[in-house]
């Protein structure tokens, strides 16, 4: 992906975070991504909660940056 994507693509993510439970169980979206920048490196992207947090990711995936 692009950089000057990046933005619209964690926007994306998002709207999909804020979807609301459809069932008695209010379970959310959730999901894990692995970002990787050239110079920054790589973070990592958690879809819950309702939201996007972004973080540092573990050094156990630094294999996926290679």
């Amino acid at each position: 992906m692009r950089e000057q994507s990046v933005d619209w693509f964690l926007e994306q993510l998002r709207l999909v975070a804020r979807i609301p439970a459809s069932d008695d169980d209010n379970d959310l979206v959730t999901g894990l991504f692995f970002v990787s920048h050239e110079v920054e490196g790589m973070s990592e992207w958690q879809v819950r909660d309702g939201g996007v947090a972004i973080g540092s990711a573990n050094g156990e995936y630094q294999y996926l940056d290679e």
